[in-house]
């Protein structure tokens, strides 16, 4: 298991900081999850981590029952109907933004790092990577991102990669209904997104061109430090 001080060790121009710390209460806050231990387990156990890249799934129904998901639906979203999937993979930079008018509920099943800005910070659709601030996570910890928190996939701090369970209004990172403008972050249901000019993928796929600066990299823990 990555502990924060290896992880600073190896990323020392990084400022890493853990959502114990009181600066995380911004951004969001740490939850105890119904059904927590049964998450944890089916992401541990019935999913993979991809040899490359990252592998996003929306709604997986292995993650509980009907009746188990209104229990969550009710806590945190006032019983609007959610989906739950995972992200996993091995994702090592900023690379960009996203954010949704609905909390996130994230679940981690291996140590990873998150980098989160304030949707208020935003100028002109825009944003410098500076205003970013990374957070880490440990394995086990679920967490709230609240809907004011601009986030996106977590950065893995070993070559294993990083496991992640998303929780989230139903729908959400489905397919538009209508086509979007090039300059629309509008992305998805209920996804804004701006990209960095580096993560070409996403410039690829036609997403609006926002984020500037240094793209940060979370460099992962060596494996003699492990």
């Amino acid at each position: 298991m990555t502990t924060l001080s290896d992880l600073q060790h190896t990323n020392p121009d990084v400022t890493i900081k853990t959502v114990t710390d009181p600066e995380f209460s911004q951004f969001g806050q740490v939850i105890d999850l119904p059904f927590q231990a049964n998450l944890l387990n089916t992401l541990n156990t019935q999913t993979v981590i991809p040899a490359t890249g990252n592998q996003y799934a929306r709604n997986d129904p292995q993650f509980l029952n009907d009746t188990q998901r209104q229990q969550i639906a009710r806590n945190f979203y006032g019983e609007q109907p959610i989906e739950i999937g995972y992200c996993n993979g091995h994702s090592n930079k900023l690379n960009a933004f996203e954010f949704h008018n609905c909390s996130e509920l994230n679940l981690a099943a291996t140590d990873f790092v998150l980098f989160f800005a304030e949707r208020q910070n935003l100028v002109d659709k825009r944003l410098k990577s500076s205003k970013a601030h990374a957070f880490f996570i440990p394995q086990g910890t679920a967490i709230e991102v609240y809907p004011t928190t601009m986030h996106f996939a977590p950065c893995a701090v070993d070559s294993a990669g990083f496991k992640c369970l998303v929780v989230l209004t139903d729908g959400t990172n489905s397919p538009l209904a209508s086509k979007r403008k090039p300059d629309d972050l509008l992305f998805q249901r209920n996804k804004w997104l701006l990209t960095h000019p580096e993560n070409l993928r996403m410039v690829n796929n036609g997403a609006f061109v926002g984020l500037s600066g240094i793209n940060t990299t979370i460099n992962p823990v060596v494996e003699d430090r492990l």
